[in-house]
């Protein structure tokens, strides 16, 4: 249960939307995903979410 917890802190949540992303904003404000890929913004890491069906979470701001 606190390893549960410990991880709750540590990654955050994206604010994904339930509905499909036609397209993204092109602010490039990287984030590093729990997939091991640095996404171009949060916006990018929730389409891959949407595509892959994954739970990707968001480790840290910034590339990987």
């Amino acid at each position: 249960m606190a390893i549960f917890l410990f991880l709750c802190l540590i990654l955050l949540f994206p604010s994904c939307h339930d509905s499909d992303i036609v397209a993204c904003p092109l602010n490039l404000a990287p984030v590093c995903g729990s997939d091991g890929n640095t996404h171009p913004n949060e916006c990018t890491l929730c389409v891959e979410r949407q595509q892959t069906k994954k739970d990707i979470l968001i480790v840290k701001e910034g590339a990987c």
